[in-house]
């Protein structure tokens, strides 16, 4: 199944849904949940949720922008979805997308769809820091709305819409994330796909980068045996082998589109001990 999330994602894990899927059918039985404390894009998330193989998705991303977007689809999404129709597609919406994300200081429609826009027009669907496809100058081979595909977003966004009452939506930070989520979630049904930010030049991929600390810390909350049920997928990096040396680790080759394509080498680790 391709990807239905109307977002693109530097490093998305969409086409991991199949060994999703396997995790949580084989979750105990009734019903069954899975959350995503990075949510960025959300790839994976939707598929299941598409193919009904969760009751209902926890979404959480710390990031304002991230959290706009997602908020905007799914409480207004007629007019998002209107907005993705009638929208004019150049570097002067580009432009003015920009400056929007950039002076936000609080949720609006208007960030969300701003994150949105720069999402589906800038290089990469980065939406920090990067230029817009085609280049300031329109002069490459592809342009500005290479990626806006008008008919196919509004259709996700309304499909999305849909199923509005079995995602729900949080801004809150990871770690703040995984600790509540033992008392207000059915952990035990529960999935917890976990992508934090790389741990080596995090930032210039994501939104938000994360420090070591963090990086350990995560690793704390994961291996203290009160989520059961969890899969995590990081940067294949000394720091990583080394907190999480007691989990069986698997190499795991990513598609990354940063001006020329390229494969990035990540590591996919399960919630069960390695076996000696």
């Amino acid at each position: 199944m391709r990807s239905i999330s109307p977002f693109r994602y530097p490093g998305g894990k969409a086409f991991l849904y199949k060994y999703l899927l396997g995790r949580v059918e084989a979750l105990p039985d009734g019903n069954r949940y899975y959350a995503e404390p990075f949510c960025g894009g959300a790839g994976s998330a939707v598929i299941l949720l598409k193919l009904d193989a969760v009751e209902m998705i926890h979404l959480n991303d710390a990031d304002l922008k991230v959290y706009a977007a997602w908020r905007a689809i799914l409480e207004e999404t007629e007019r998002f979805a209107a907005a993705i129709e009638e929208t004019k597609v150049d570097l002067d919406n580009w432009h003015a997308s920009r400056h929007i994300v950039d002076s936000a200081s609080e949720y609006s429609f208007e960030l969300g769809f701003a994150t949105f826009f720069l999402n589906r027009t800038s290089r990469s669907g980065i939406v920090a820091g990067a230029g817009p496809i085609g280049g300031y100058d329109q002069r490459g081979a592809w342009k500005v709305d290479a990626r806006f595909n008008r008919e196919a977003l509004a259709e996700r966004v309304r499909w999305l819409g849909s199923v509005s009452d079995r995602i729900r939506l949080t801004r809150e930070d990871a770690l703040t994330f995984l600790t509540r989520s033992v008392s207000r979630i059915p952990i035990q049904q529960t999935l917890f796909f976990v992508d934090p930010p790389y741990v080596t030049a995090g930032g210039r991929l994501y939104l938000n980068a994360m420090s070591e600390s963090k990086h350990i810390a995560l690793s704390d909350i994961l291996q203290d045996d009160v989520l059961p049920h969890w899969v995590l997928t990081y940067d294949d990096h000394p720091l990583i082998r080394d907190l999480y040396k007691d989990r069986p680790i698997t190499d795991l080759a990513v598609n990354y589109s940063l001006q020329k394509k390229r494969k990035e080498q990540e590591v996919l680790i399960n919630d069960y001990a390695a076996i000696a």
